[in-house]
């Protein structure tokens, strides 16, 4: 029997129909788009994912993980329609220099709203991969199977190629829309155990909380609540403060009513006294 293992270079140079474009990267495009703009931005697969060299795959959130552990719920959402390990997904969430606009992480809407959108998003990936593979591997799309990122000839896994071979390091440039994602009934990730991608950094001590960062000069502040809604501020009377230790200032914004502290501790005692 002949294995036939298609390498990168021997995709690319057999690829004669390939087209290369060159632009404005995708995070600096989205930056400078109109509401018009993004919305068609959006709709490309790039928008979302992208895989490397490797054959790893990289999607792309605006969705934050906040202790629920909805990184990993997409990473499975992704690994599910891509064919791949979860252990071979990355996650970029909430920058928004990279990531599209999805609007605020709450009220579970990430998985409701952010999780269909990854999930075609993907299922167009798939296709499009299928349909780089079909002639580098001599049959249609549709006798193709995935593996782990490989794809091979149905009844034949000796005629392969994988992700990172047909397309690592460079857009798909395709519009989401045409795919059909998969049906549940065929899920062997999804609703499955996996293990929170983000717990061990946590245990570890790795993970950085906002409470850990310490940067020259930085101050701490708190916000002075009113007793009612709807209350209004008619004055400040700061002299509680001026005996307290570390207060920098107390501020007020119509109103609005905070302090200005060097430490944390300092800024929770002068928050009470005022």
């Amino acid at each position: 029997m002949t294995t036939m293992t298609i390498s990168r270079r021997g995709f690319l140079q057999g690829a004669g129909a390939l087209i290369v474009t060159f632009g404005l990267p995708i995070e600096l495009r989205a930056q400078l788009a109109t509401p018009l703009e993004k919305r068609a931005l959006y709709s490309s697969v790039d928008s979302w994912l992208a895989v490397g060299q490797d054959g790893g795959v990289t999607l792309f959130t605006g969705k934050v993980e906040l202790g629920t552990g909805v990184e990993t719920a997409l990473s499975q959402i992704v690994a599910e329609e891509l064919d791949v390990p979860v252990a071979r997904i990355t996650v970029v969430q909430g920058d928004t220099a990279r990531t599209p606009d999805q609007g605020y992480t709450v009220g579970s809407k990430t998985i409701d709203r952010g999780g269909p959108q990854l999930r075609q998003a993907a299922a167009e990936a798939r296709l499009a991969l299928l349909e780089l593979a079909a002639p580098a591997l001599g049959v249609p799309a549709d006798q193709l199977t995935v593996k782990d990122g490989v794809v091979s000839v149905r009844g034949d896994a000796s005629r392969r190629v994988s992700y990172g071979d047909l397309i690592g390091g460079r857009r798909f440039q395709r519009t989401i829309g045409t795919a059909r994602p998969k049906r549940p009934a065929g899920y062997t990730v999804v609703g499955t155990s996996t293990p929170r991608v983000e717990v061990p950094a946590k245990v570890t001590g790795v993970h950085a909380y906002v409470q850990n960062v310490r940067l020259p000069g930085m101050l701490h502040g708190r916000v002075v609540r009113p007793a009612t809604i709807g209350a209004h501020v008619e004055r400040v009377d700061d002299a509680p403060l001026r005996s307290l230790p570390g207060v920098v200032q107390a501020v007020r914004m119509a109103d609005f009513v905070g302090v200005v502290c060097e430490r944390e501790e300092q800024a929770i005692h002068a928050a009470q006294a005022l």
